[in-house]
């Protein structure tokens, strides 16, 4: 009796037309114990092959993936520029009879790379341990530049992504996490170059240590 190449089930199975599928099927009807056994074989691997698709990760989650590998490989650091800052409320001296009022609750700073400013308000809530950041990528040179889609990413020192979001059409967005050491605000404009700015300690500090962190950032 003939039987039939797995190559030739396999096709079937898959939807398929073999040239030989009338003779194929007629020989399963038959009743042929061995190309029954291909038969069914190929199709548990397809069934097997269907419900791995179901399985592949989110979306996001490969988004993410891609981004930390560029940010640690260095695949786009050609065209990074660091920003520099250029305004900064922390390194400007309170007015008298505000000192006392203990640490600021708001805080806001400017950067420039690009022909392009970066404004940026720092606000934290006393009652919350998020930090909530609000800002606003603006073209020097074109004024009312729409800015929309503009990727903005918070980074780790160690390249690890703490939150994103993407600007609207005035080149706004916000972005709201738990403050901490050395993060990294990375603005992709279409059709420019991507922005980098180094951040230091956001935690609100004592009167006393205002002038050293405005220095610190100052010099990053």
């Amino acid at each position: 009796m003939q039987h039939f190449s797995d190559q030739a089930w396999a096709d079937l199975v898959r939807g398929i037309k073999p040239p030989q599928r009338e003779e194929m099927e007629s020989h399963l009807a038959k009743g042929c114990l061995d190309c029954k056994v291909s038969h069914n074989s190929w199709k548990q691997v397809r069934a097997v092959a269907l419900r791995e698709s179901s399985f592949g990760p989110p979306e996001n989650a490969v988004r993410m993936a891609k981004l930390i590998f560029a940010e640690n490989s260095g695949a786009d650091q050609s065209g990074a520029e660091l920003a520099s800052l250029t305004f900064d409320t922390f390194a400007q001296p309170a007015l008298a009879g505000v000192r006392s009022a203990g640490a600021a609750t708001a805080r806001q700073m400017v950067y420039e790379a690009d022909g392009l400013a970066v404004d940026l308000r720092f606000d934290f809530s006393p009652l919350s341990k998020m930090l909530s950041l609000t800002g606003q990528v603006l073209d020097k040179q074109l004024p009312g530049t729409p800015l929309q889609h503009s990727e903005v990413i918070l980074w780790t020192q160690k390249g690890l992504p703490v939150a994103e979001t993407k600007a609207n059409a005035f080149g706004e967005f916000n972005l709201e996490f738990e403050p901490q050491n050395h993060l990294r605000l990375s603005i992709r404009v279409i059709g420019r170059s991507h922005v980098r700015i180094h951040l230091a300690n956001l935690r609100p500090e004592p009167e006393s240590d205002t002038q050293t962190s405005g220095s610190e950032i100052s010099n990053q």
